[in-house]
């Protein structure tokens, strides 16, 4: 068990680490770090892909469990790749560089510490993260009978290879945040697209407070947090799968206080309008906004 986990690990890191050398070498030609960000959800795909690859029998449950990270890393590399592509770099990164080239490091100092600090660095959360899946995809088959006819053969031994009670709620859970996250992003490039034109005092720039956005100030980032808490609880249904409850908790830290809602909301706090939307709703997980006074 512990070799077959180690395995899907190692061979998924090696993966993860090819392809970010090379996108890290198509930033450094384009000058453009956030790159990085469309690769996000598509390293996990990758790692789902490559533990689904190593499976030595394919199952339903394995098939299930590689699927929900597969279908979001599909869906939101095409929604960031459409959004940010031709853009530019992101001003994140830009301002970064620029503070690195004011305290004396050179340009191409500054790309080749990127490797390391930001490429390399997500490479190590989405490994993290994605523990759920590589330890699951490695145990998946119990070597426990059930009588309820969804067994398999291998190698002479009879094995459960069905879908529990556990990890159908974990794929409903998953799906109720999958709706969130592709709900709330699409309505935003709706309001991003028209609000772009507005030429007004930013104090008072309009703010998205419609739909998914009226009971969230990050409807998107909920639907995130919920898959991959959907994800965990469809690995516990394999040996070990609850032990790595670290990998949700981590991402819904990422989400809320890390890179996700308190980041983003440092400058938007700024401007009176979005400093009223946030007096009336919930930062994160969604209800009814508060009645003004």
């Amino acid at each position: 068990m512990l070799t077959d986990i180690l395995v899907n690990f190692s061979h998924a890191a090696v993966v993860i680490i090819v392809l970010l050398t090379a996108l890290w070498a198509i930033s450094v030609a384009v000058k453009d770090a956030s790159l990085i960000d469309i690769f996000w959800g598509f390293g996990f795909l990758v790692v789902a892909a490559v533990c689904l690859y190593l499976a030595h029998v394919k199952t339903p449950y394995l098939y299930l469990l590689a699927a929900l990270p597969i279908i979001w890393g599909l869906r939101l590399t095409l929604y960031l790749g459409r959004r940010n592509l031709g853009h530019g770099e992101d001003k994140r990164y830009t301002r970064m560089r620029r503070r690195a080239v004011q305290n004396g490091m050179s340009e191409t100092a500054w790309r080749l510490r990127n490797l390391f600090t930001i490429f390399y660095g997500q490479g190590l959360v989405m490994m993290i993260v994605s523990a759920p899946v590589w330890v699951a995809m490695a145990t998946g088959l119990t070597g426990v009978e059930n009588n309820n006819g969804s067994n398999i053969v291998v190698d002479g031994e009879r094995y459960w290879a069905g879908i529990d009670l556990l990890s159908i709620l974990g794929a409903l859970l998953w799906l109720i945040g999958f709706l969130f996250e592709a709900i709330g992003d699409w309505q935003l490039a709706r309001f991003i697209r028209q609000n772009k034109n507005y030429d007004g005092p930013i104090e008072t720039k309009p703010v998205l407070d419609k739909g998914l956005w009226k009971y969230s100030r990050h409807p998107n980032y909920f639907g995130n947090a919920c898959m991959w808490w959907g994800i965990w609880l469809v690995a516990c249904q394999a040996p070990w799968g609850w032990a790595t409850i670290f990998a949700p908790i981590l991402m819904t830290i990422f989400l809320t206080k890390i890179s996700g809602r308190d980041l983003l909301e440092q400058d938007l706090g700024r401007r009176k309008t979005y400093q009223a939307y946030i007096g009336r709703t919930s930062s994160f997980i969604p209800r009814p906004p508060k009645r003004s006074a």
